[in-house]
């Protein structure tokens, strides 16, 4: 099951420390939507990938801040545990998820780090924001994701790779409703490249862009 845990971190570049609050793992025994969203069973844990550090704002995931402690589990009466829970209350307020993964694309962007990496962060923001219900954001992630995605075919050879990145390519362009785009993307991809779990549901995607279908999928379990 997807959980979240309590932990003191340390930013790499200010190195103030903060509580926060993260996953360690996307869970197990889930459901795979057709832009690969998976989400396993417990909470919905992509908002707890990515960091926003208080001190100076550098936002990554949490991988690239120091791990200093594990918060013990407060009691809600004892003041700690009150005050720690303030606190995380107003940063995921003031960050949820799909602003956490703009302001880390954006801080990626300035590192110079690769399409592809910045595609998958906007790909992410796009599914936090679907969870939000921000459809404003999730489009803007979506395009933003694209973008990129079309980057990075210029970078990536792996075959199998640049299928997947095709995929994605055609099913944002999909539910974009930019359909003739999605045709193009899903009519450049040899089924045997993708991966063989990805087969049957990149045939279904490809079938409901002809017909004009932008809703969203789930994927069958193989």
């Amino acid at each position: 099951m997807a959980q979240t845990v309590f932990c003191r971190l340390r930013c790499p570049r200010c190195f103030t420390s903060f509580p926060a609050e993260i996953a360690l793992s996307t869970g197990a025994k889930g459901r795979l939507s057709s832009d690969l969203c998976y989400r396993g069973e417990g909470s919905f844990v992509y908002p707890y990938l990515v960091v926003v550090c208080p001190g100076c704002g550098f936002t990554s995931y949490h991988q690239e801040f120091d791990y200093l402690a594990e918060l013990p589990r407060y009691s809600p009466y004892h003041p700690v545990g009150r005050a720690l829970k303030n606190f995380l209350q107003e940063r995921r307020h003031l960050y949820p998820g799909s602003e956490k993964y703009r302001l880390a694309a954006e801080d990626a962007k300035r590192r110079g780090s690769s399409h592809l990496d910045i595609a998958h962060l906007h790909l992410k923001g796009s599914w936090c924001a679907r969870e939000e219900g921000n459809l404003e954001a999730e489009r803007y992630h979506q395009e933003e994701a694209l973008h990129h995605f079309r980057l990075a075919l210029k970078e990536v050879v792996e075959a199998r790779d640049v299928a997947v990145i095709r995929y994605l390519e055609g099913e944002l362009c999909r539910r974009l409703g930019r359909f003739e785009e999605a045709e193009k993307a899903f009519a450049a991809i040899a089924p045997t490249d993708l991966p063989y779990w990805l087969r049957a549901a990149f045939e279904r995607m490809r079938e409901l862009a002809t017909r004009h279908d932008a809703s969203p999928q789930e994927l069958p379990r193989t």
